[in-house]
């Protein structure tokens, strides 16, 4: 950050500027010492230092957040700094009256990016997902298919087993031998396809949490998707 951007911030009422440094190792040295919310970083420090400062941050503290300054307004600029944990960016061509406002922004907790790089993460987001599901040869099905696959007493099986129950604790629980748990669980993953209770397990819960739920509040339907 330039000290004519840490001059114009300080003149705002609401922000107080903790100081304007040029090096990686000074910025480290005044988080210790100093309590900060959030950090301008330039995309432009030599030597790799925004993304080297930003992993030191994060080992840190957390709750400080990063907004990146000097980038171009192209995804491919802009979507590797949000993956690395950016709420936002300041781009080049942008003025100090819209970066004060990002900085509010962000103090309020918003996550600031244009429509169009909004666009491009929610389609890198559906991009990593299918990625994770592949990676663990996973499927994804509504709750009522994967139920459908199973017999009354493997559905009973696999809800404890979504509870945290060991196959002895199912085995206590319904009843019934170990070996006859054994055989449940094995039949349940041969049916949704995967390896280990913990896949089974994140299947199911994906379904859930991707399922259509109706709900009531304030005397007004409404539908999370």
């Amino acid at each position: 950050m330039t000290d004519l951007t840490a001059n114009a911030l300080q003149r705002e009422p609401d922000l107080e500027v903790v100081g304007c440094v040029h090096t990686v190792d000074t910025a480290l040295t005044l988080l210790t010492k100093s309590s900060c919310h959030l950090l301008l970083v330039s995309a432009t420090l030599p030597h790799d230092g925004a993304a080297i400062l930003m992993r030191a941050v994060a080992k840190m503290d957390h709750s400080i957040k990063v907004l990146i300054t000097g980038l171009v307004e192209a995804k491919g600029v802009i979507l590797p700094w949000i993956e690395a944990g950016a709420v936002g960016y300041v781009h080049t061509d942008e003025s100090l009256t819209a970066m004060v406002q990002k900085v509010r922004g962000v103090a309020q907790g918003e996550c600031l990016v244009s429509p169009r790089i909004t666009a491009a993460l929610i389609a890198r987001i559906s991009e990593l997902r299918q990625q994770v599901v592949e990676l663990n040869g996973l499927q994804t099905l509504n709750p009522g298919a994967l139920y459908a696959k199973l017999s009354g007493r493997e559905c009973e099986v696999l809800d404890l087993i979504l509870q945290g129950s060991s196959n002895q604790g199912v085995a206590n629980i319904l009843y019934i031998e170990l070996g006859t748990v054994k055989n449940h669980v094995h039949n349940i993953l041969d049916k949704f396809g995967v390896r280990t209770r913990q896949q089974a397990a994140i299947i199911v819960r994906q379904a859930m949490a991707n399922a259509i739920v109706p709900i009531k509040m304030q005397e007004r339907s409404a539908i999370l998707l």
